[in-house]
């Protein structure tokens, strides 16, 4: 199935964006190069910086800049904006002194001048085109086969919530088994063919199959109606997994891991490489951490946990002391008092964690997974969640998709669930672009002060 959020929103942005860097470069040569901006100046620049704006692109999209929302004050997108365009601008320095021994081109004033010029472009673009990519009459028009609690996860809340972007239709009846609060059309099984031609159906959501449904459904093919699994359709629109409509035969057709050979070999390139550099740049950080550490509250420095890895094994996790010392070894909750004032300013930039980067090195951590948890809460987890212990499939990380989630989840089982939904999401589409994006949207999560 075709993403509509994407294709109605993503593309008109993307697009839009890098015709604005172009014209950003356009302008800034022109304003560089006052006595006359010709054509072998042009071909020079931009040829060099297709790269960099390659580059740039893939920090917005991870920055989820390109997931659109209208927002009614230019400050709101200016602070989504302004995280990634600080990284941009290190990447673009970073980027033209490895390139200046082989091109002769170290363009500080121009790249100063272009990121001056696409930043005022950028959001002046995003102002006038939320207005239009946001209208409803793009929205594609979905029709339910069958209900399912989960269905009213997928609909709009009170108010104009409309983070789905489709337009709801109605649902059909397979049964009597109807939430009242469906606040829906409903339609009989004889009615499909008839919906879907009079209220110009684009997307089928189709929660049970069976040979009848599926004969129906197939007589409807000319009618050039997309067709996706509800259990499908969720993880698109949530990005997450869900567990109520997912069994063995699932984990058997999504997680094949013999074909994660290469995948595997450089991510522990990239593991070692970023946690080496990561270490060097932290050792600025360290003796002021610890010093702060150390005067905020008594107790060590370090605090030492043993956590369960990768196919169960067990190791010692590091991180710098977020707590009083005492009896920590219950679970964390939202605005624990037990962390200290340091501890909050540590946690919320994720310098607590600097530690870990030993386990990165070590390999028992990688840069990007499921959190580790201790051992004995993951055996009392597995006991009631279904499917929990999947998630040890790969190996915890530092960051990953459920930590950079907007929602706070602490273990207890409710919230075990949400977080394995996530963690189930990862691990069936990791790969190393969704990495490099999840460290990306850490960074803003830092920059922005918002972790937990």
């Amino acid at each position: 199935m075709n993403n509509f959020r994407q294709k109605v929103n993503k593309l008109p942005l993307l697009l839009g964006d890098i015709a604005l860097l172009y014209l950003s470069l356009l302008l800034t040569l022109a304003i560089r190069y006052k006595e006359g901006l010709s054509l072998e100046i042009w071909q020079v620049h931009w040829t060099i910086f297709t790269g960099l704006f390659f580059i740039w692109l893939i920090v917005f999209y991870s920055f989820d800049l390109y997931n659109f929302k209208n927002k009614p004050l230019l400050i709101d997108s200016l602070n989504d904006y302004l995280p990634a365009g600080i990284i941009n601008i290190i990447i673009g320095i970073v980027y033209f002194y490895i390139l200046s021994p082989s091109t002769n081109i170290t363009p500080k004033t121009i790249l100063l001048i272009l990121f001056a010029i696409f930043s005022f472009l950028f959001l002046i673009f995003r102002r006038f085109a939320g207005k239009v990519t946001s209208a409803e009459k793009f929205y594609p028009n979905l029709l339910f086969i069958g209900y399912q609690p989960l269905v009213k996860e997928l609909l709009p809340k009170k108010g104009r919530d409309n983070r789905f972007y489709f337009k709801y239709k109605g649902i059909v009846r397979l049964d009597n088994n109807l939430d009242p609060e469906i606040n829906l059309p409903q339609y009989s099984f004889d009615e499909i063919e008839e919906v879907i031609r009079k209220e110009n159906i684009n997307l089928v959501v189709i929660n049970e199959k069976n040979q009848i449904i599926t004969d129906a459904l197939f007589k409807i093919l000319p009618l050039r109606v997309n067709f996706i699994s509800l259990a499908n359709f969720y993880e698109l629109v949530c990005k997450k997994i869900p567990l109520s409509l997912i069994n063995q035969d699932w984990f058997l057709d999504n997680f094949s891991e013999g074909d994660r050979k290469s995948y595997k070999a450089v991510k522990r390139f990239i593991d070692l490489v970023i946690a080496c550099l990561m270490g060097l740049v932290s050792l600025i950080f360290i003796p002021f951490i610890t010093l702060a550490v150390k005067l905020d509250s008594k107790g060590k420095i370090f605090f030492i946990q043993k956590r369960i890895g990768e196919d169960g094994k067990i190791f010692k996790a590091y991180k710098f002391r977020t707590m009083y010392e005492g009896n920590n070894q219950t679970w964390t909750v939202k605005n624990d008092p037990r962390i200290t004032k340091v501890g909050k300013f540590l946690r919320k930039t994720r310098l607590d964690e600097i530690p870990q980067i030993i386990n990165v090195i070590k390999g028992d951590m990688s840069l990007v997974g499921p959190r580790p948890e201790r051992p004995e809460l993951v055996m009392e987890l597995e006991k009631d969640v279904p499917f929990y212990r999947q998630r040890l499939l790969v190996k915890p990380g530092l960051t990953g998709w459920d930590q950079i989630s907007d929602e706070y989840h602490s273990p207890s089982k409710e919230d075990t669930l949400k977080k394995l939904q996530n963690d189930l999401y990862y691990i069936k589409n990791r790969s190393i672009f969704f990495d490099l994006s999840i460290i990306l949207k850490t960074i803003n999560i830092i920059f922005k002060l918002i972790g937990r």
